[in-house]
């Protein structure tokens, strides 16, 4: 198994689920999908992980609530840029 295989960024998990809830009667491509999660993920910071159980134990709710809204700002802000562009 190689490094690459054991180390996560933490935001790409939150935002395909964000993603999937925010996009599921919008009619977007699975290639308009790849771009919004990669718009949403160039204005997120990265968190890097190695098993799923640290960022879980080591978070505070105050960091979880962070992230979430974060998460969730940028997939709507990248929604809104994909739309504005179409």
């Amino acid at each position: 198994m190689s490094i690459t295989d054991q180390i996560h960024n933490y935001y790409e998990h939150k935002v395909l689920e964000v993603l999937a809830e925010e996009t599921a009667d919008k009619g977007f491509s699975q290639d308009q999908l790849v771009d919004l999660a990669c718009l949403a993920l160039n204005n997120l910071p990265t968190r890097y992980y190695r098993h799923e159980v640290d960022i879980a134990f080591y978070m505070s709710a105050h960091e979880h609530e962070e992230i979430n809204r974060r998460t969730r700002q940028a997939v709507k802000d990248a929604v809104s840029y994909l739309q504005s562009k179409v």
